[in-house]
């Protein structure tokens, strides 16, 4: 567990102190589904940090817990938060980027798990591992910049707990950190 959080604390600092180009404003739209069924990568976030939260969202979708890809976009945001972006659009991207980290990109990787073959034990053990991991990793660092975390989690609750609760309810408690 030292070294999963010595990993992702890493990942932040680098994420942090890596500069970005690219300064356009937030694309707040989702991409379509493709033709074939296929769920687009989701740039519902700034430039600055669409090609981190682009391979979670990628992670999420293949079943793949998105924390440590999250560690990219949170750091990068929270660096921006506790320096530069202390207000405007910069503030307005970072906790864009933030939300879609911590929020959507877990509540898909949930959503792609629910959905596969493996069902019963085998999934919650997998949620079990991800979940806490996730709220424990990343939302110490949506307080250390002033944001609720528990508001954080009542969004991810909002998206993933009636499907957890279902699929799991032995470990709900644990899973929706209540």
């Amino acid at each position: 567990m030292r070294i999963i959080f010595g990993f992702v604390v890493l990942l932040f600092t680098l994420s942090a102190c890596s500069g970005g180009d690219e300064h356009e404003n937030s694309s707040q739209t989702l991409q379509k589904t493709s033709a074939d069924g296929e769920t687009g990568s989701a740039s519902i976030v700034a430039a600055d940090y669409r090609k981190s939260f682009d391979r979670a969202w990628k992670r999420a979708g293949d079943g793949k817990s998105p924390t440590s890809a999250c560690a990219g976009v949170v750091g990068r945001a929270v660096g921006m938060l506790k320096t530069s972006a202390t207000d405007g659009q910069p503030k307005a991207d970072a906790l864009t980027a933030l939300n879609a980290c911590y929020v959507l990109a877990m509540a898909r990787y949930v959503d792609t798990r629910l959905s596969a073959d493996s069902q019963g034990s085998a999934l919650c053990i997998d949620l079990l591992k991800a979940l806490p991991v996730h709220r424990r990793s990343l939302g110490g660092f949506l307080e250390d910049v002033g944001e609720n975390k528990a508001a954080y989690d009542r969004r991810l609750n909002d998206q993933i707990g009636n499907k957890v609760r279902a699929a799991c309810p032995d470990a709900a408690t644990v899973l929706l950190g209540a």
